[in-house]
């Protein structure tokens, strides 16, 4: 059942390929690139907990591919990839614990995107991405979660833009969102998001938005469900080798159970991407990444929620054409609301996390289609409350092939 959902995506990019007429095909320019991936990974705290750390290593096999289509008024891209996980305890394992290997599991990673210019002012879209996984982070932007129970992820999300002449452009967004885990003792939910823009275009390149959003999440078991609302303004610039975004604005969130209080916030986003050669390049010489930004987690299973304030950077540089290495982080500042616990001290306090990550990598590029690395990790959680802290250390070498069959 699992794998017939993972393949909904592939189902649709086809469909949609299909429903373009033959002289389209004929003159469309087509993608197919093979890929396959395999690394080994060694975490000193696999499971992120503060005492009886294990040490466990992680096979994990890659294959995929991506395919492109694309035309003068159309275009089609789709990145899909099995993720399979195998699990090895280095140390003993307790009497009672879970065994690593016990975990191990097939994923899935699917992720489409198609648009279509109807005609000049009406751009049509569609994303749709799925993930069946044990990583958190994927249900969530803001995760502080160190939960490892398997789930799938699917987001869809269609999408009109209109074009008022040259300044002005509207848009409206639906976001479907499903969460469903393997365990029936685990809670699944829905959200449904409504998204729209007025957007007044400066010139070609720089633009501000403002940007209202409402959604209701629902969950199927104790926690309680809630809708949102959120106004932003976000001003974006497009430069040569830099994009930059930057807005601001407010965050009201309301609970159908009435001995929670509505909680509300300031939210901003900060982005600043460059590179070199510029995009659209693949495999620019040199990048970097950052971004910032406030706002509350949107999956609170147990009415767990907070506001999180998130740091990250990311930057690489290729060296003597063959060497590329990569460095970057982040920082999150996860200020809980309303769960509480013990600190070291024995009082009782509302939970505050600081947790951060930093990596470094090198790898070389053996062709254009076969790369090696290895990548060097550190992450720590540093809470008030007793028994949440964790450090882990981890160390992962990989090899990555990704051919072009020829793009017509």
């Amino acid at each position: 059942m699992d794998f017939k959902r993972s393949s909904v995506v592939l189902i649709t990019a086809i469909s949609l390929i299909l429903l373009f007429p033959v002289n389209y095909l004929k003159a469309a320019k087509v993608t197919i690139k093979p890929k396959i991936a395999t690394s080994w990974q060694t975490d000193s705290n696999f499971y992120k907990s503060e005492t009886g750390e294990r040490k466990v290593y992680t096979y994990l096999v890659q294959p995929g591919i991506d395919l492109g289509f694309q035309t003068a008024k159309s275009e089609i891209l789709l990145n899909y990839t099995l993720n399979a996980y195998y699990y090895d305890d280095r140390d003993t394992v307790p009497a009672g614990q879970t065994k690593a290997d016990d975990e191990d599991y097939v994923g899935h990673t699917a992720v489409l995107k198609a648009r279509y210019r109807a005609f000049d002012r009406l751009l049509i879209g569609l994303d749709d991405s799925y993930y069946k996984t044990r990583d958190p982070a994927q249900s969530d932007e803001y995760s502080n979660s160190v939960a490892r129970d398997k789930y799938f992820v699917n987001r869809l999300t269609p999408s009109l833009f209109y074009d008022f002449g040259a300044k002005f452009t509207a848009g409206v967004r639906y976001q479907n969102t499903l969460i469903d885990y393997s365990k029936n003792t685990e809670e699944d939910s829905k959200e449904n998001r409504g998204m729209f823009d007025l957007i007044y275009n400066f010139t070609p390149t720089a633009s501000l938005d403002l940007e209202y959003q409402h959604w209701k999440r629902d969950y199927d078991k104790t926690t309680s469900d809630y809708t949102s609302d959120q106004i932003q303004l976000i001003l974006r610039k497009q430069f040569n080798y830099v994009t930059f975004e930057a807005g601001g604005g407010y965050h009201k969130r309301d609970f159908s159970d009435s001995s929670l209080a509505n909680m509300e916030t300031g939210s901003y986003i900060l982005k600043i991407k460059a590179q070199n050669p510029p995009a659209p390049e693949t495999r620019p010489k040199s990048y970097l990444e950052f971004s910032a930004g406030l706002n509350f987690n949107d999956q609170g299973t147990g009415d767990s929620y907070y506001k999180a304030h998130r740091f990250s950077l990311y930057a690489g540089h290729i060296f003597l054409e063959k060497l590329k290495v990569d460095v970057g982080g982040y920082y999150q500042i996860s200020d809980y609301k309303r769960t509480s616990g013990l600190t070291p001290s024995g009082t009782t306090e509302i939970r505050k996390d600081d947790t951060y990550y930093v990596s470094g990598s090198i790898g070389y590029l053996i062709t254009d289609w076969l790369t090696f690395s290895i990548t060097a990790g550190y992450e720590d959680r540093d809470s008030n409350l007793s028994g949440l802290d964790y450090t882990n250390k981890s160390v992962m070498a990989a090899l990555g092939f990704s051919h072009d069959l020829g793009s017509r």
